[in-house]
């Protein structure tokens, strides 16, 4: 298993805010592997959906710029 440090600095590195990140680090040295599992699972869902509002916003941007060249 990877050190405190290297799993403090992966999960702010994923985009993790400071205090969900120590909660979930918390969380890993109490053992309890499942809760942790579950936070980080709902930090992946809200970052997929940034990621997926931003395509959308430059999507919109591509056609746009598309149009504008017509």
């Amino acid at each position: 298993m990877k050190t405190e440090q290297e799993i403090r600095e992966n999960l702010i590195d994923a985009g993790i805010e400071d205090k969900e990140a120590e909660c979930i680090l918390s969380m890993i040295l109490k053992g309890d592997l499942k809760g942790a599992e579950k936070r980080i699972g709902t930090n992946r869902k809200m970052l997929l959906e940034r990621m997926h509002s931003c395509q959308t916003c430059i999507d919109r941007l591509d056609y746009l710029s598309y149009r504008i060249k017509e």
